[in-house]
């Protein structure tokens, strides 16, 4: 298990290209399974910079070669060093590419990048509609949303974000959050108590 407790996700084809969606403290592991599997790493998508979600990427480049890819609003926290679970600020050691919002191609199958601010200025889900997976990082969790007590962080922002960008998408998307188990939107959009019909939660 991850130390930080954080969803590292893999998604493949069968022609054997793929991606990681955020790789925190075990980045061993996600290049164990690429190895068995015998896939080559195309991209690193991060939802967000905060230190949970990035501490394996610098290792995955560098083994790798993939490029990476995050959203330029983000961008303060590398700038401002990431906060190591140890207490210490640490270089992210490794550059990436901004994302814009919209249509992209990962996979050969179009991802649509949505931005899905609240928790971080910058963060970002990958959609991907072919497969009907969404990677919603530290914003939408299976029964609960995403942490906002920071001085960047802004809880009505969020769950707009999840309600307007999220729980829009079709209900059997499978949704794969940056901590905890898998849900889908159907689910969230009736169980989840921030969003449920009778639900008047504040993150």
């Amino acid at each position: 298990m991850d130390p930080l407790e954080v969803n590292a996700h893999l998604l493949w084809k069968e022609d054997g290209r793929a991606v990681v969606v955020d790789c925190g403290g075990r980045p061993g592991l996600v290049l164990e399974e690429i190895g068995r599997r015998k896939l080559t790493l195309v991209a690193v998508l991060l939802t967000h910079l905060h230190h949970d979600h990035v501490l394996g990427v610098a290792r995955l480049v560098r083994e790798t070669g993939a490029p990476v890819y995050a959203s330029s609003a983000d961008s303060f926290l590398a700038r401002d060093g990431i906060l190591s679970p140890g207490g210490r600020l640490v270089s992210p050691s490794f550059s990436f590419e901004d994302i814009a919002p919209g249509r992209h191609l990962f996979l050969g199958e179009p991802c649509l990048v949505l931005p899905v601010p609240g928790h971080t200025p910058g963060h970002m889900a990958y959609f991907f509609p072919h497969s009907l997976v969404a990677f919603t990082g530290d914003t939408l969790f299976a029964g609960s949303v995403g942490r906002t007590d920071t001085a960047y962080g802004d809880g009505a922002l969020l769950l707009a974000s999840i309600r307007d960008r999220l729980l829009t998408l079709p209900e059997a998307v499978e949704i794969f959050p940056g901590h905890g188990p898998s849900t889908t939107v159907g689910r969230e959009k009736t169980r989840n108590p921030f969003f449920a019909p009778k639900g008047a939660h504040t993150p």
